[in-house]
């Protein structure tokens, strides 16, 4: 009876192990079918589990400081005006804006339609206790709630946006932005908290081959956005530090953290994470995908990731594939992936959509991976590591030290 019960065993890790190859194998995109990802099922406690409330805190407490030598845009408010989030102000507040350099926001829910706000170089942005930007329900599948573009010496303190995906009026496009900051330098974002977007909920890219530099970003929360949590598309000097992305479900490519190039004149260098959490995102926690800034203009990427944390998302972290071979040199740079903590991912740990012969060198350090038991202990996942090492190992340009 042992020999049949290990001959079985056996006979299943085989037909395991040669189906995990042939969709190592077969994979070559971000969006490739042959990653069998689970059901999505929304997770709402968990994001408010790993929320850093103390650090939130004291950017309130800064923005509370600088109010009192503000502009409050209630003061362009019409006469009558309503509380209740019910009534469109969107020409009110530009106006406020637009010849107010520091302004606060009414401290209570506003509504904007799709034309969004434009925020002007040089601005302070605050948001009060109860601050809240609500989008009214549209068709277009494009819009941006808080636009940074060409500008530069821009802080916004706490903001508070809540997109129209639960409301959304039409069913293509994957473009709808919570804050879309583009071309832009030396930008502050202090814990902003943004769900339920059509698309992203914060976009960090350039404009006509203009990228966005000098992008700090602290103490995200992103919840429930439709396409990703943040997408990073062209960027030099990126500090994104303490986010805590959730929930990401509805279009490709559903990750939390998205670095993801559009075209060969984008730029990706000096990116740099600092304990990013990532949780119960449909597919990737963090993915990088940069088969599109392949091209004649030679390419060095530079990212460095720390104590990335994720929970329940399907893939904690992935590389997303590119062709066997380019007329062009390979990229340059590194992207160094250090003490991470991945857990409870149900497809794999880390995945890479093979091959990625012509990415940046990819160090790991110290990586973990975990399963919390049915008493709620965190143990270590033997089968997942070995398959993360197996798939790390197999790559020319990757490696993995203890």
């Amino acid at each position: 009876m042992g020999l049949k019960i290990n001959t079985a065993l056996l006979r299943t890790k085989r037909r395991s192990f040669t189906l995990a190859a042939l969709m190592l194998l077969s994979g070559l995109g971000c969006l490739s079918s042959s990653a069998q990802f689970p059901p999505f099922k929304y997770n709402e406690g968990i994001a408010a589990k790993y929320a850093n409330k103390q650090d939130a805190a004291a950017f309130r407490s800064k923005a509370a400081a600088l109010s009192s030598g503000a502009f409050d845009l209630t003061g362009v408010l019409p006469a009558g005006y309503v509380k209740d989030g019910t009534v469109d102000y969107t020409s009110y507040l530009q106006t406020g804006m637009d010849q107010h350099k520091t302004v606060v926001f009414p401290d209570f829910p506003v509504l904007i339609n799709d034309k969004g706000l434009t925020v002007g170089s040089g601005a302070n942005i605050i948001f009060k206790p109860g601050s809240r930007l609500l989008l009214q329900p549209t068709s277009k599948d494009t819009y941006e709630m808080l636009r940074v573009h060409n500008v530069q010496n821009v802080n916004i303190y706490c903001p508070v946006l809540e997109g129209d995906r639960k409301g959304h009026q039409g069913s293509t496009g994957q473009w709808g932005m919570g804050i879309a900051i583009r071309a832009s330098k030396n930008v502050n974002v202090y814990a902003p908290q943004v769900s339920n977007c059509w698309g992203d909920g914060i976009y960090v890219g350039g404009l006509k081959g203009v990228t966005s530099s000098g992008v700090n970003i602290y103490n995200a929360w992103l919840n429930f956005n439709r396409r990703n949590g943040m997408s990073i598309s062209s960027v030099d000097g990126l500090k994104l530090i303490k986010p805590v992305i959730a929930n990401t479900y509805g279009q490709a490519p559903m990750c939390g953290i998205d670095i993801e190039p559009n075209n060969n004149t984008d730029v990706v260098n000096n990116v740099m994470m600092d304990s990013p959490v990532t949780l119960n995102n449909a597919k990737h926690g963090i993915n990088i995908s940069l088969f599109r800034l392949i091209g004649s203009s030679p390419k060095d990427v530079n990212v460095t990731i720390r104590n990335h944390q994720d929970d329940g998302s399907a893939v904690a972290f992935a590389m997303g594939g590119l062709k066997p071979h380019y007329d062009v040199p390979p990229i340059q740079g590194t992207i160094e992936i250090i003490d991470p903590v991945w857990k409870n991912n149900q497809e794999r740990a880390f995945r890479s959509y093979k091959p990625n012969g012509y990415a940046p060198t990819v160090k790991f350090t110290k990586v973990s991976v975990l399963k919390t038991d049915r008493d709620g202990r965190d143990k270590p996942d033997a089968e997942k590591f070995m398959l993360m090492k197996k798939t790390i190992s197999s790559e020319s340009k990757m490696s993995i030290q203890d």
